[in-house]
């Protein structure tokens, strides 16, 4: 904080005091904090824009209000090497920012204009960040109503139930953040619009080796990493040790607790109390409340193995984590064995003035307290041990106001019974906290207790109890919420507070160890796919398919917003990392579009367009064909080398290529569209747009047609990059962070089709969002036809598709790869009707596959392959890549590129063939599987080929042409499956993207790489 507000300041006198040129040096010369995303406003030639990239790590948003300045200022920004990777730049007017709510940390005007609607700039800034209006200086308020998540479990009385007021459903995505993938255990607080998380030393699969053992503070309004620590390695970080104020955050750990600037990550002090009184430094359990710092401390503890175990399959196996360890001094009896919990005891309670590190008051138990059993509220601090002893101190004096023990209320002990060893997936963790408190009652309830059980705050007497012995636990003002698992064994419960009264019983349960936490009107636990949202007032739950809470943390309320984090999983879930949503109030969801607001045209004459030749052997959109076939009607020359390799100015991720009369094609991850000399690579025009593309432009009639994740579809004139119009998909302008670049939140990310003259074209990230999905008259822009309600087909759950692939034509329907409710979705291609059944998540299950690619296998088409906001260099499971195969027909013979990493060849296998080894689902839409090992053994193929996997794949009329990681191109004869004379090409730059191969029609080969590199292949003079 201190270093954010002393940046304002210098900044504000700097604009007070110098002009633009020389103001931007003085800025970066003084600055501190360089993180986060900067709006930069009237700056026509984005000269300031430029040198701040060039000198801090800030992400810039640059809106131009003249159209005539933005190509240029496009154009220097792409010189300087920072177009859509550092830079992204629009035009727009200055009283009406593009920017969602609370997103931007600086808003710095290039030079005094009176057009800028302060309004606006209050909108876009966050209450951590500052704006810079020429010689004003405004700073926003955090608004009434947010709350703190200070303590792991909320606060110290161990019950996940915000009281945030503004972070209500409907939602809308905030940001989606870094790291896609984490280490377990985990722990995360939050204050004053940072949020904190602690990652453990637990790594499953290499992905996720990156965050062992890190303390990560994060903006918690557009996700930047505000800053770093380590961990001391082996410190099981699940536990009750981190609390977070505005300007502190106090970590406990084997030797102190460190006193943390929130804003900067260093160390401010720490906090030792003499060994005699704190009786080691080891601390087990904090808690802060009016100021004073509550902790149980002691002696040291085992410290568990750092695991960098790099597995290949899912999940984790509970077997290694519920292991244990041998049990220091002080355990509960016959807890030595296998599966132990070691963690958390400690003789020593104290009260502590965090300014002076003075202990006010000590208390001393012989035997070890369990800290999962410990909390406070209000004044009294409760502390446990199984068959030894429950009490309440009074946390101003530490004085006992009462204890049971086995001798004064056995009836007591013997409801609680003995402690249970229980960690699985079913029965949550160990490490998880078991006493919650409110003013008159304790609840106990968790994997180490078998049933649910509530005792008086007053006096610790019993006060009722309930057999089930798998709830996690949500105490309300008016109710308690007991969230049950595994997977329907018990229903969800709601209980009177005081009486145990059963006052409804909710026909869901949640699926594995994953916490549940209360927001101001509902409760979110793990659905068996996805997040279940139990509203409170309707008692109904909601689905939310495309991530899933964290299993140590939930999904936490803070700050007006609500946060999903990174795990180890995949789960078929669509949507990694760390996930923001914030509250969308009345925004409507389902809004129609209209010519006169989407519609903006370039040209005089639509019809009127330079020529581009293209014949039925060119490769004019993403896999050749409306189809995805990956076909091509020329014949491979024999004897092919390299003819040439372009590098570019810098690295991004290019799509894969398109090839049409003599251009190659291509998108990429920078925003730009590139159009090269198929003859030479030389680049003949390069267009901007304002948002990653990630999918290849199409070609049809001399025009080339874009999808931005600006949230805008392109049409160029092919030949020249002439601009002719441009729609936008997007309901609204509202930009949000997504991994590092700036786009829409209903980015045009399915690419684009065209057939008999119509474009087709969808918009949007997830389901919730809403999916906007068109068709347009391809020369003209004009809507033929429009669907803005598929995303919510159920209408109560906001549930239905998302757009988390590519589009498919077939058979009078168009299909999109639509995420993990529904994929592949299917709109009748006449009118858009969407044809799924909106009955498919009843049960709360993804029966679809979350990947991103589509394929026409005999009479169905079908969605696998990596989920689309996967992290792009690692692989994720997904069982529906088991079942992978992708038909490619080439006159008589029928090519099948199973699971990436085989390549089989068929005499023509008919549909009904096909069909009879497909596993049918009933509903349009659902996915199947392909029985490609019963097919193989019923039909001898003519040859197959295997691979080490591949990347891409295209079949000529003579060849199969492959791109595999080595890298390398290689070409199998279709006859024989044997290499083709002189196509064993090793020499790759780079790893082709996927589906990174584009044939044109005098055979040569176009591959795109993961760097930007372009090459092609094709015959060489002898």
């Amino acid at each position: 904080m201190k270093r954010i507000l002393s940046l304002a300041l210098l900044l504000t006198l700097v604009f007070m005091t110098t002009c633009s040129a020389g103001r931007s040096t003085s800025i970066i010369d003084k600055i501190e904090t360089n993180r986060g995303i900067c709006v930069v406003l009237a700056d026509a030639k984005c000269e300031l824009a430029i040198e701040l990239a060039q000198k801090t790590q800030l992400l810039i948003y640059v809106q131009l209000t003249a159209e005539q300045d933005l190509e240029a200022a496009r154009k220097a920004v792409d010189a300087a090497g920072f177009y859509g990777t550092r830079i992204f730049v629009e035009q727009g007017p200055l009283d009406k920012l593009y920017l969602g709510d609370n997103m931007a940390d600086l808003v710095i005007a290039a030079k005094d204009t009176k057009s800028i609607s302060k309004a606006e700039v209050l909108r876009v800034l966050n209450p951590l960040g500052k704006a810079l209006l020429g010689n004003k200086t405004l700073k926003k308020p955090f608004p009434k109503g947010v709350d703190d998540w200070s303590h792991p479990y909320h606060g110290p009385d161990n019950n996940p139930q915000s009281t945030d007021t503004i972070a209500r459903g409907p939602y809308l995505t905030q940001f989606l953040a870094e790291p896609r993938y984490a280490p377990l255990t985990q722990v995360c607080v939050a204050s004053a619009g940072r949020v904190f998380k602690a990652f453990g030393t637990i790594a499953f699969k290499e992905r996720e080796e990156a965050f062992l053992n890190s303390l990560v503070a994060f903006n918690g309004y557009n996700g930047t990493i505000l800053w770093r620590r380590n961990l001391t390695p082996g410190v099981m970080v699940h536990r009750n040790t981190i609390i977070a104020t505005p300007d502190t955050l106090y970590v406990g750990d084997d030797k102190s607790c460190k006193l943390i600037d929130t804003a900067t990550g260093r160390l401010k002090d720490e906090i030792i109390p003499p060994t005699k009184i704190a009786g080691g430094t080891f601390w087990k359990w904090m808690g802060l409340e009016d100021g004073v710092l509550y902790a149980l401390t002691g002696r040291a503890e085992h410290k568990d193995p750092v695991i960098k175990q790099r597995r290949k399959h899912h999940g984790w196996p509970w077997a290694q984590v519920s292991k244990g360890f041998t049990a220091p001094d002080g355990m509960p009896d016959g807890q030595e064995a296998y599966q132990t919990h070691p963690w958390g005891f400690g003789r020593n309670v104290l009260a502590i003035d965090p300014k002076t590190k003075k202990v006010l008051w000590s208390h001393r138990e012989d035997e070890p307290i369990d800290s999962r059993a410990m909390c406070m509220k209000n004044g009294r601090i409760y502390i446990f041990r199984f068959g030894s002893y429950l009490a309440c101190l009074d946390a101003k004096t530490g004085r006992q106001l009462w204890r049971k023990t086995p001798a004064n209320d056995p009836e007591l002990f013997e409801s609680l019974g003995t402690y249970s060893n229980r960690q699985s997936a079913r029965s949550n963790w160990r490490t998880t906290s078991y006493l919650k408190c409110n003013d008159k009652a304790l609840y106990f309830a968790g994997p180490q207790v078998e049933k649910l059980l509530a005792v008086s705050a007053k006096d610790g007497s019993i006060m009722w109890e309930y057999p089930y012995n798998n709830f996690q636990l949500v105490l309300r003002d008016d109710s308690m919420y007991a969230i049950s698992g595994h997977r329907n064994e018990h229903p969800c419960t709601k209980f009177d507070l005081l009486t145990g009264k059963v006052l409804a019983s909710i026909n869901l349960s949640r699926r594995g160890c994953t916490r549940a936490t209360g927001a101001v009107d509902a409760v979110f636990f793990r659905a068996n796919d996805g997040s279940a949202r139990l509203d409170i007032t309707t008692d109904t739950v909601h689905w939310i398919s495309p991530m899933r809470p964290q299993c140590h943390d939930g999904v936490t309320i803070a700050n007006g917003l609500l946060y999903w984090w990174p795990s180890t999983c995949d789960c078929k879930m669509t949507i990694f990392g760390v996930t923001c949503l914030a509250p969308a109030g009345n925004f409507k969801f389902n809004r129609q579009a209209n010519e006169a607001d989407r519609l903006q045209t370039f040209t005089a004459d639509l019809k009127k367009v330079a020529t581009l030749p293209q014949s039925n052997a060119d490769w004019p959109t993403f896999r050749a064909n409306n189809q995805g076939t990956a076909t091509s009607e020329v014949i491979m020359p024999k004897n092919c080398g390299r003819l040439w390799w372009h590098v570019p100015d810098k690295k991004f991720k290019p799509t894969a290529p398109v090839a049409v009369g003599g251009l190659v094609f291509l998108g990429g991850s920078d925003g730009i569209v590139r159009a090269m000399d198929v003859e030479t690579g030389q680049v003949k025009w390069r267009a901007y747009t304002a948002g990653p593309i990630h999918y290849p432009p199409t070609i049809w009639n001399s025009r080339a047609f874009v999808a931005s994740a600006d949230g805008y579809l392109y049409c160029y004139e092919a030949k020249t990059g002439r601009l002719l119009w441009r729609f936008r998909v997007a309901p609204v302008e509202r930009r949000l962070p997504v991994y590092g670049t700036i786009q829409s939140t209903w980015p045009a990310a399915a690419g684009v089709l065209v057939e008999d003259g119509i474009a087709y074209v969808a918009a949007g990230i997830v389901n919730y969002d809403g999916t906007h999905v068109y068709a347009l008259d391809a020369v003209t822009g004009n809507i033929k036809w429009q669907n803005n309600t598929s995303g919510h087909l159920d209408a109560k759950n906001q549930t239905g598709v998302s757009v988390q692939g590519h589009m498919l034509i077939n058979d009078g329907k168009l299909y999109l790869a639509g995420g993990s409710s529904i994929s592949p979705a299917v709109y009748d291609i006449t009118n858009g009707k969407c044809l799924n059944d909106p009955e498919v998540w009843q049960d709360f299950f993804s029966h679809s596959p979350s990947g991103d690619e589509l394929y026409k296998v005999a009479d169905h088409v079908v969605a696998c392959g990596k989920a689309f906001y996967s992290h792009p260099e690692y692989p994720i499971y997904e069982w529906s890549v088991e079942h992978k195969i992708f038909v490619s027909p080439s006159g008589s013979k029928d090519v099948l590129w199973v699971d990436n990493s085989k390549i089989v060849c068929f005499d023509n296998l008919d549909k009904t063939l096909l069909n009879d080894y497909i596993s049918k689902r009933k509903s349009i839409g659902r996915s199947f599987t392909f029985d490609y090992k019963r097919l193989e053994t019923n039909k001898e193929p003519l040859w197959q080929h295997d691979l080490n996997k591949s990347s891409a794949i295209a079949v000529c009329k003579n060849a199969v042409i492959l791109a595999t990681p080595n890298p390398r191109i290689i070409a199998l004869n279709l006859d024989d499956g044997k290499p083709l004379r002189g196509w064993n090409y090793t020499g790759l730059p780079s790893t082709i993207v996927p589906w990174g191969l584009a044939i044109d029609s005098k055979g040569r080969v176009i591959a795109t790489t993961l760097d930007g590199q372009v090459t092609c292949y094709g015959e060489t003079k002898k």
